[in-house]
């Protein structure tokens, strides 16, 4: 089963012109990483602030759409809008079979993109979560759901330093690597993780993960 991801960067229209660049720059970089560290996944920035990713392999969904939050909440932009510094993005997961997929022709279209574009566009309410999964499968709707939105709860309460360091668990980069890059001591890594309650986040991904999706294909 493949999936899709649709979100869009809340209070956008705050952004200065320095940071509106810095993001589309920003975003651009994501997308040739998430190309390489997912083989088949692909994204596109839309209109300055829409967002959509094909992931081939539906059970990786979830861990990229984590990856693309604290990516954005952790980028340096100056936006004191308290809904941007709280939520960063809005994500809505597809999960689903895809009937075009075409890179060189940036086209996507399926049952999968349909189900994250009609989710994102019904998630008027930040106060009820910034992040939705529709399955279209009623047997584990309910618990995946729910698992997401706990998990979204957990990452918009993250300050910038500790989004940073979720990003970099979340591609399973080892503390003292971490510590290398944001150039912190590993002492400090693993204090922001604990706040942050990356152990719950993990064990999400776990559940996640483990979804036998293409048994409903």
């Amino acid at each position: 089963m493949q999936a899709t991801i649709s979100a869009d960067i809340v209070a956008s229209t705050t952004f200065s012109v320095e940071d509106t660049v810095l993001l589309k720059s920003q975003m651009h970089s994501f997308f040739q990483q998430l190309e390489v560290s997912y083989p088949g996944c692909w994204g596109r920035l839309i209109k300055g602030d829409y967002i959509e990713c094909y992931v081939p392999d539906a059970s990786d969904a979830f861990r990229i759409a984590l990856m693309l939050k604290t990516f954005i909440k952790s980028i340096g932009i100056k936006s004191e809008d308290k809904a941007f510094i709280t939520y960063g993005v809005r994500i809505a997961i597809g999960i689903g079979t895809m009937r075009l997929v075409d890179r060189g022709q940036d086209l996507m279209d399926g049952e999968a993109i349909y189900r994250s574009g009609r989710a994102l566009a019904g998630m008027k309410n930040l106060l009820k979560g910034s992040l939705y999964v529709e399955t279209g499968e009623a047997s584990y709707q309910l618990a995946i759901q729910t698992v997401g939105m706990l998990t979204d709860a957990l990452v918009n309460q993250m300050t910038s330093r500790q989004s940073q360091v979720v990003f970099y668990k979340l591609q399973s980069k080892n503390e003292e690597d971490i510590a290398a890059l944001l150039g912190i001591t590993q002492a400090g890594v693993n204090q922001h993780s604990s706040l942050a309650k990356w152990y719950s986040i993990e064990q999400a991904l776990i559940y996640y993960e483990q979804v036998n999706f293409d048994r409903y294909e």
